[in-house]
């Protein structure tokens, strides 16, 4: 069996609209050990971001300009040979169905549950990620 990787070679991008959110967001990854990747405030930027890093996990907001979190998630799923792990975090409640068919392996609410966050981060951290296709 193949060893865990250290929080520090977990590779995150945080994208999100909300200038604070995201550095909350950057400053909770790194307090726990993740490696910030990048950060991007809109969903275009988001897009090239996700491609030229090629991070272990993508924490997306939805309502973002140029490119929503929803379509960001069918793009990153539709370009990428080996996309990250995608993470919606939003504050609109939408049906679980609608994260699934955008392509997201996971969704929080805001205020994100950050003990789950950690937890789920820290569990498909290990050197091969589950497929997500």
């Amino acid at each position: 069996m193949t060893a865990q990787m250290g929080h520090g070679e977990v590779r995150v991008v945080v994208i999100d609209d909300d200038y604070y959110a995201n550095a909350a967001m950057s400053r909770l990854l790194e307090s726990a050990g993740f490696q910030v990747a990048g950060r991007a405030y809109d969903g275009l930027a988001g897009l090239a971001l996700i491609k030229t890093t090629q991070p272990d996990f993508a924490i997306l907001d939805i309502e973002m300009p140029a490119l929503d979190g929803l379509e960001l998630a069918r793009q990153v799923r539709k370009e990428m040979e080996s996309p990250p792990f995608l993470i919606a975090i939003t504050g609109i409640a939408k049906h679980d169905s609608v994260f699934e068919a955008a392509g997201f392996d996971a969704h929080f609410g805001k205020p994100v549950d950050w003990p789950k966050l950690e937890s789920l981060l820290a569990s498909h951290s290990g050197p091969v990620l589950p497929s997500r296709n």
